[in-house]
């Protein structure tokens, strides 16, 4: 069969997708990712089919994880204080996410260049990373079968769980999601059902502990650690002379051309210079404030392969993006999270410290919390366990067949 494959061009999005894509491809199915111009090489990197389609995805201004609301917005679609989560919160949840997130990761000339592919080229199935709306309404415009995978846990499920249970206590309100996707949806002559929302089945290549609880057809899958195509350095094949500390902010704020982190980053290096470890940073000159200092046991990298890098490392420091949680989940590492806010991080730290796996810190203890994870094998312990749980998952290879019989035999 033939697999479309949609995403915006994240290249961590990309990167969640690359092992069910690769494991389509060698049982024999034709795979085609379709994205926005400014992925298209690093989708080819992959050994993938690409296609551009719609314009460039331009780069967020200023910070994507503001001090109070990601992106500015005045929601969040990760909160979970129930206090705040009234009825016109929700609502408003659904009103900015549609037409500031989804516009901007996927808007109408993606849409449109989608649908006018996907006659050409007669896809069997769309597999749709889940914050790219345009491939749902591809896939009900031309009756396609369609699988959602999300990159982190499923706030949008969450989310629209909460919605309807206040809408049957309080039927009658406005459904700004409904009305969004409705929208794109009339221009084909069709209409809004939920399966629009979370797909016929979505792929979840996420731990069983950051589940959401949500009425949703999960299929879970083992995360398999994807950076893109890479090569490791002698000096990573020999073994450190102190415990080693990866230092890292991830993917998505390179890609989306965030601004720096300013002094929390120099905070962070000073303070870990007070510790017997030897820092390997992975920080592009635009992560790093003009005039910080870098201390002696630090060692900056543009780039080092995290699933390299990792299985040498005592301990790990993030932001709490889940790409860096699934590569340190499967490589048994125990980490440290200083939590953003793109989307919910603060949360997937608190259930991974729940797990016992970790700690979350702040500029203002980081270097307490990392000396106790590095000194209390209890965190390496349950490191461990947690690498066991998610290698025990079924594999991309193992789902091949659950995609095929959701494709309906096509």
């Amino acid at each position: 069969m033939r697999v479309l494959v949609t995403t915006s061009a994240v290249n961590s999005h990309l990167y969640n997708l690359v092992p069910v894509a690769w494991a389509l491809r060698t049982a024999g199915h034709e795979v085609c990712v379709a994205t926005q111009p400014n992925l298209i090489e690093e989708t080819k990197r992959t050994g993938l089919t690409a296609v551009a389609v719609g314009e460039e995805l331009p780069t967020a201004r200023g910070n994507l994880d503001t001090s109070d609301t990601p992106y500015g917005l005045g929601v969040d679609i990760t909160e979970t204080d129930q206090a705040k989560l009234t009825p016109s919160y929700v609502r408003e949840v659904f009103r900015a996410y549609t037409s500031v997130v989804c516009e901007y990761m996927a808007g109408d000339s993606t849409l449109d260049d989608l649908v006018t592919f996907a006659k050409a080229w007669r896809p069997d199935l769309v597999l749709w990373d889940a914050h790219n709306y345009a491939a749902p309404v591809l896939a009900r415009a031309l009756g396609l079968p369609h699988v959602r995978i999300v990159p982190a846990p499923d706030h949008w499920a969450r989310m629209r769980a909460i919605f309807h249970r206040q809408a049957a206590a309080e039927p009658g309100g406005e459904d700004p999601l409904a009305d969004y996707l409705g929208g794109k949806l009339a221009r084909y002559g069709k209409e809004f059902d939920e399966e629009m929302v979370v797909g016929q089945a979505t792929v979840e290549p996420i731990p069983s502990w950051l589940r959401v609880d949500a009425d949703v057809d999960y299929r879970p899958v083992r995360h398999v650690p994807y950076s893109g195509p890479s090569v490791i350095p002698g000096w990573l094949r020999k073994k450190p002379k102190r415990r080693r500390v990866c230092l890292t902010l991830g993917q998505t704020r390179r890609a989306l051309g965030s601004e720096s982190e300013g002094g929390g980053i120099a905070g962070l290096l000073r303070g870990i210079a007070d510790l017997d470890v030897e820092v390997i940073a992975t920080l592009n000159a635009n992560q790093i404030p003009p005039g910080t200092t870098i201390p002696d046991n630090v060692r900056l990298f543009d780039y080092v392969p995290l699933n390299a890098l990792l299985p040498t490392c005592a301990a790990v420091v993030h932001y709490g993006g889940m790409g860096t949680v699934n590569a340190s989940v499967v490589h048994g590492v125990p980490q440290v999270g200083v939590p953003g806010n793109i989307w919910g991080e603060a949360g997937i730290m608190r259930e991974l410290c729940a797990q016992g796996a970790g700690l979350v810190a702040d500029h203002t203890n980081l270097v307490d919390q990392l000396a106790r994870v590095l000194d209390d094998p209890s965190y390496t312990t349950a490191a461990d366990q947690l690498r066991k749980e998610m290698l025990a998952t079924p594999s991309p290879r193992d789902i091949v067949p659950e995609i095929e019989e959701l494709a309906g035999g096509r």
